[in-house]
């Protein structure tokens, strides 16, 4: 059964896994990969489901894989850069910001406004609804001109 998984759903999966990624072929095919060995230990599973069931399971592992890997990125611990620039929020600073906040808003803020995802699209990813989305980056960037205004010197 995985062998025909396999040989039916690769290259559509790798093809979802690049869109999922901003068109990454590295992390994509990392993705793709990890999906089929879970297949293999799931294969008691699936051999039960049929091959529409079996398509969907394969799909929505690889999302469920992709919203890991972005949670442990969004996890690890950024390096703390000292502001530059006198002016308005120049693109360094406010990536600089934007790996302040925490984990969650940090990966929406970063996916919307550096990859330029839309809001509809993240709430698919992260299974909210896109008005949460929407509600967690004003969030951000209300953090994110906290943050600012205090490294600058000036309050909150």
């Amino acid at each position: 059964m995985i062998d025909k998984l396999y040989k039916n759903y690769y290259n559509s999966l790798l093809w979802y896994c690049r869109n999922l990624s901003s068109n990454n072929p590295s992390i994509a095919e990392d993705i793709v990969q990890e999906t089929f060995i879970r297949a293999l230990e799931n294969a008691h599973i699936l051999n039960e489901l049929t091959e529409g069931q079996c398509r969907s399971w394969l799909y929505r592992t690889a999302k469920n894989i992709f919203i890991d890997k972005i949670r442990r990125i969004a996890k690890e611990p950024q390096p703390e850069f000292p502001l530059i620039g006198e002016d308005d929020l120049s693109e360094i600073i406010v990536k600089q910001l934007c790996n302040q906040l925490p984990g969650e808003e940090r990966t929406l803020f970063w996916m919307r406004y550096i990859e330029g995802y839309s809001s509809a699209e993240l709430g698919s990813i992260f299974d909210i609804p896109p008005s949460t989305v929407r509600s967690r980056l004003s969030s951000a960037r209300k953090k994110m001109a906290k943050i600012y205004f205090e490294q600058r010197g000036k309050g909150g």
